[in-house]
């Protein structure tokens, strides 16, 4: 959840932008500073708009303007009191959307499944929805389900490095992890550990993955290949507070 990069959240927007007419058709000023990016004017436009005319739609405009500026706390606060005003049933499927995003960036695991669930009976969950719907529901423990989420939405989208990664940031089980990088090159396993380490994994799942990254210091690799082994190895450690294998990592990716 935490792990979303701000190039998806961009895309994301970008999509959700397309969907703007179903939050606020009345707003014509605010649709277009968003479509323009105008991030901090569309705040201070919509706030406004909000104190006059406390239109739900605005408070819309708020919260993408939040999230585009990096206030993703703030973002939730002004998405959760747009669906009090517009009830469950009211709020639009661009709403919907960016709740599950900053729910998923905030590593908000219910929320992420609430807002999937009622776009999935829309019919309009997306590609990146569904990951994220998956990957809450192993966080959850929900493990049937989640293989549900996969089987429906899922399997005909990744390949097997995608579907690896999918569950190295949903933090699997180790064997369904192992058995997903079994089915890869030596490199394509590198290449992921790198990904991994690179977007902060909790404590706990960062020692797991030393363990786990350890493995292929015994495999076939390039020197290029095994010197991203040692670099990743040294980040993880450092993020599992293995601070003499950390430096002893660093060395090794340097060398």
């Amino acid at each position: 959840m935490k792990k979303t990069q701000w190039w998806k959240l961009l895309l994301f927007s970008f999509f959700l932008v397309l969907l703007l007419s179903s939050c606020a058709e009345d707003t014509p000023l605010l649709q277009e500073l968003a479509q323009h990016g105008e991030w901090d004017a569309l705040y201070h436009a919509a706030k406004k708009d909000f104190s006059e005319t406390y239109r739900s739609g605005s408070l819309y405009y708020i919260a993408l303007a939040q999230t585009e500026r990096g206030d993703d706390a703030s973002a939730l606060r002004s998405l959760e009191l747009y669906q009090e005003m517009t009830g469950e049933s009211g709020a639009s499927i661009a709403a919907r959307n960016l709740m599950l995003i900053l729910a998923e960036r905030t590593g908000n695991a219910e929320m992420v499944v609430q807002q999937a669930v009622l776009l999935d009976e829309m019919g309009v969950l997306g590609t990146q929805g569904a990951k994220a719907y998956y990957q809450a529901l192993m966080t959850l423990g929900h493990d049937k389900e989640a293989g549900l989420v996969f089987a429906t939405h899922l399997r005909e989208q990744l390949n097997r490095s995608e579907y690896a990664l999918l569950l190295l940031e949903a933090e699997a089980p180790l064997e369904k992890v192992r058995d997903a990088l079994g089915e890869l090159e030596n490199g394509e396993v590198v290449s992921l550990f790198a990904t991994v380490a690179s977007r902060q994994p909790s404590s706990t799942w960062a020692q797991t993955l030393v363990s786990l990254a350890q493995e292929y210091e015994q495999v076939e690799l390039t020197p290029q290949e095994r010197q991203v082994l040692y670099a990743s190895l040294a980040t993880l450690c450092t993020q599992a507070d293995f601070r003499v294998l950390a430096n002893k990592y660093q060395t090794l990716s340097q060398e």
